[in-house]
């Protein structure tokens, strides 16, 4: 009987198993960069479902200015998007890494003076809406202790969004094409 109670035991114990419980550390990184594309998402959708409100008999307020630039960047990126990725799938802008475009010369670029400043124009825009908008991130993050970080937060999320092809610098400052 007690051999039989000795196995039984056996058995029992053979067929339990410990498992050790999985962890997740979520770094300060990781940590500042959900809370800064969440807070970018929001800014994002925001600017997608409102209209510019003016002052009217029924008694609404208007935007304020920082709501109207914020407004209009997006509207500006939104009307610049194709140019900008057929300039970047052309080579002749990129993604630094900082979050900015960045003219990449071509001979088309450096020979054609009128496609030279269209291509200037279109990234002192981008670059000017983007700034923007990323200051606005900066303060509904309250990461301004982390701005460098922030930054390359935004350059990930360019580079990310870029198509195939897309000259991108990295943290190093060396330049590559995206694959």
């Amino acid at each position: 009987m007690r051999y039989f109670l000795i196995c039984i035991a056996l058995g029992l114990f053979l067929q339990c198993s410990i498992k050790s419980p999985e962890f997740t550390i979520t770094g300060q990184r990781t940590a500042l960069e959900q809370q800064v594309l969440g807070d970018y998402k929001q800014l994002m959708a925001n600017a997608v479902s409102t209209t510019s409100v003016r002052m009217g008999s029924d008694g609404a307020q208007p935007d304020s200015p920082q709501r109207q630039a914020i407004l209009q960047s997006v509207q500006n990126q939104r009307f610049n998007k194709d140019e900008i990725d057929e300039l970047k799938r052309e080579k002749v802008v990129g993604e630094n890494n900082r979050g900015y475009l960045e003219v990449r010369p071509t001979t088309k670029y450096d020979e054609n003076q009128d496609y030279s400043v269209m291509v200037d124009k279109l990234v002192n825009e981008e670059n000017r809406d983007r700034r923007i908008i990323y200051q606005r991130v900066l303060l509904m993050s309250h990461a301004s202790e982390n701005e460098q970080d922030v930054y390359a937060i935004f350059a990930n999320m360019q580079i990310d969004q870029s198509p195939p092809g897309t000259w991108i610098q990295l943290a190093n400052n060396e330049w590559i094409e995206k694959k």
